[in-house]
């Protein structure tokens, strides 16, 4: 078997997930069930929930719209946008390739993340994974997932305890931090309470870390599993 196109770009290379997966995913038995899962990268999660036995759908933005850039002043963005837009290119091509050696069937759709079609369906299981620190309004993709979910919504994401226990939603970029990719960092009981707005009362929160290869360190990291 050829190895992997030379402009594949695996995402997950960056964070080993593997010992640890289950408990990022929030200990949640996926057999037999639908998933909805938004923003899969090079695709890791979404085939290791089609392993347990899990239909996935997944959904990008199309690349023209990747997502979204902190208006940050004096920043060469639109330099930014165009390298960002080469690497996407290569985890999206890393994702087709392992697609290609599982035989897998996860379905992946373009869509705009704020505005899923009506069409797209209900699904068992919601699942946003270190996808809502990168987007300018996290309550509303919340929002607009949780109307295609009937059952269960999964939320994992950076832990910080410096942010303390109540509902936080902090903003992260400001004039001497130059970088225009991340926008928030959030305490579990943020999520807890939006979730529970939507209509998701039945929450519980797990704590783990995951290894990063960028920091070369364990991560602190939280997963929200809330339940209608």
């Amino acid at each position: 078997m050829t190895g992997p196109p030379a402009d594949c770009e695996f995402y997950h290379s960056q964070w080993d997930l593997r010992p640890r997966t289950r408990e990022y995913l929030g200990s949640v038995d996926f057999a037999n069930r639908s998933v909805l899962e938004i923003g899969p990268a090079s695709g890791y999660l979404s085939f290791y929930m089609e392993a347990a036995g899990a239909r996935v759908t997944c959904v990008e933005p199309s690349l023209e719209r990747l997502w979204d850039t902190v208006p940050l002043a004096g920043f060469d963005i639109a330099g930014w946008r165009r390298d960002f837009a080469r690497r996407i290119a290569g985890v999206r091509k890393a994702f087709w390739y392992l697609h290609r050696l599982h035989g897998s069937t996860v379905r992946v759709v373009e869509a705009e993340p704020y505005d899923l079609p009506h069409d797209l369906g209900q699904f068992d299981i919601g699942l946003l994974t270190s996808v809502l620190l990168h987007c300018r309004c996290p309550f509303s993709l919340l929002e607009t997932v949780a109307r295609h979910v009937t059952d269960t919504i999964v939320v994992a994401d950076a832990y910080n305890a410096a942010l303390g226990d109540d509902a936080v939603c902090r903003f992260l970029p400001h004039a001497g931090l130059r970088q225009v990719h991340t926008w928030w960092e959030f305490t579990p009981r943020y999520f807890l309470s939006a979730l529970g707005v939507l209509g998701f009362p039945r929450a519980t929160v797990g704590y783990h870390s995951q290894w990063s290869e960028t920091n070369r360190a364990e991560m602190p990291m939280f997963t929200v599993v809330a339940r209608r």
